[in-house]
């Protein structure tokens, strides 16, 4: 396919008296950055970069008089390495075209690439949701978003958290998705909750998760609104106290949700190791090709995104 764009494809842009261009990387508007509000964004000066996890100690077990503590050490887990792509446009327009063009349109196509660049980087991040439970892994090797999430201290671990009995499909693992995957609805938010707080690490000491987004589709926006914004209980006509207003939950929609019914929780920045490594920013480079009078645009960027661990979060892709 031939790209290279030149007049006889533009023929108004010629011509004097248009009274507006519709022109969409314009005129129609954008949404704002959302993977900024829930990525913990970092730069990077090397080819990938790898993280790294250990556990701590089990718990301090009683030391009878004049006995020896108990020996203990940390565990060794795995790695996650993070590779830099690269994304690009190229578009190349005719000399003629540029100086012809009575509007400026054509001089304007990086604010295009521009446009093109957030959804690259938009995608990119909401892939850790729309993926999180088939093909995107965190160090301990399994989907960052699974009914069973390994831990180091294997079923030791399990028998020391606290109060998990009734949450754990498996001795030695921990959810973060449900058994099966269900709907947004109220119950269903107060158990993830639930799961997400009682979350242990990997020696089963409770660790300190709260939940801040709640994250959904445009489609969920109206049972997401229903259930967060209402004082009292959603769908009941006895005037009982909706108890997930205190948990402070804010809505986060996100228009790159591939699942229509998917929806999750993750905790702020902080709570969690969801990943934006920028390489490199978004770059625009114009050049000319001299023997064929041939203007070149082109864009370039260079990220990664990934999750070092699936603590801080909890997903659900419906039923």
């Amino acid at each position: 396919m031939n790209n290279l764009l030149s007049r006889n494809m533009f023929p108004p842009l010629l011509a004097p008296g248009l009274r507006h261009i519709f022109v969409q990387f314009f005129d129609l508007k954008e949404h704002a950055p959302q993977y900024t509000h829930y990525m913990n964004e970092m730069s990077s000066e090397d080819a990938y970069e790898i993280d790294y996890e250990l556990s701590g100690t089990g718990p301090m077990p009683l030391m009878p008089e004049g006995t020896r503590p108990q020996s203990d050490g940390i565990l060794q887990g795995g790695t996650k390495k993070y590779v830099h792509l690269q994304y690009g446009l190229l578009s190349e327009i005719t000399r003629q075209l540029i100086a012809d063009d009575k509007y400026g349109i054509m001089k304007r196509v990086p604010a295009a690439h521009a446009r093109g660049g957030l959804f690259g980087r938009e995608a990119a991040a909401a892939s850790l949701f729309n993926l999180g439970g088939t093909s995107i892994t965190t160090t301990n090797g399994v989907t960052l978003f699974n009914t069973a999430q390994p831990l180091m201290g294997g079923s030791t671990a399990t028998t020391i958290a606290p109060n998990i009995s009734t949450i754990i499909n498996s001795p030695g693992t921990y959810p973060n998705r449900p058994t099966p995957d269900t709907d947004e609805s109220f119950t269903a938010i107060q158990q993830a909750i639930n799961m997400f707080t009682l979350q242990p690490d990997d020696r089963g000491i409770p660790v300190h998760g709260r939940p801040k987004w709640l994250i959904h589709a445009p489609q969920n926006r109206w049972i997401t609104r229903e259930i967060l914004g209402s004082p009292g209980k959603p769908y009941t006509a006895n005037n009982e106290l909706n108890s997930l207003i205190e948990e402070n939950l804010q809505g986060l929609e996100l228009n790159y949700l591939t699942s229509p019914s998917g929806w999750g929780l993750i905790a702020n920045k902080e709570g969690h190791m969801l990943k934006f490594y920028d390489r490199e920013p978004l770059m625009a480079q114009t050049d000319d090709d001299f023997k064929t009078q041939v203007l070149l645009f082109l864009s370039t960027q260079r990220f990664s995104v990934g999750a070092t661990t699936w603590r801080g979060t909890w997903f659900s892709y419906g039923p």
